[in-house]
């Protein structure tokens, strides 16, 4: 049979100072080099880390570079002129960075122009869409960008 011949018990925990918000909390602390922070600060801390580091940056910047190219078009498919599931396309892919951001090389599309029309789609039929933005937005939008890119 087992019996319990030790029982432990629950200790009161110390108060402790954070040594970066210098109150005094029950709560867990971590040492660092400088002190004790409180959990709370520990989570704001990875929070500032995380938001400064090259991802998140990068997230925020294709999201307003998003926002600003359905903007620049209304908010309307360029080809069709439909209000509804606007993408945003890049005529130079997001791996080329000297055009990334760029809101001459976004194109505001439907999803049907998108993805799914076989016969103008920016990613099933890239030449015809490319024929088509051409004719849309001229030649020489083309080749400013393409200048742009370094594709020549």
């Amino acid at each position: 049979m087992y019996s319990k011949t030790t029982q432990t018990k629950k200790t009161p925990k110390d108060k402790k100072e954070c040594s970066k918000c210098k109150r005094t909390r029950l709560i867990k602390f971590f040492s660092t080099p400088k002190g004790r922070i409180c959990s709370e600060c520990k989570a704001k801390a990875r929070m500032v880390k995380k938001q400064s580091s090259k991802g998140y940056l990068t997230k925020k910047l294709d999201d307003k570079w998003s926002r600003e190219v359905k903007e620049k078009a209304n908010f309307k498919c360029e080809i069709c002129g439909k209000t509804e599931t606007l993408n945003s396309h890049h005529v130079f892919s997001r791996s080329n960075r000297k055009v990334r951001h760029d809101l001459e090389n976004g194109v505001c599309l439907c999803a049907k122009h998108h993805l799914f029309d076989i016969s103008l789609s920016a990613h099933k039929a890239p030449i015809e869409f490319l024929e088509k933005m051409k004719e849309i937005r001229g030649e020489k939008w083309y080749e400013r960008l393409r200048q742009k890119a370094k594709l020549c």
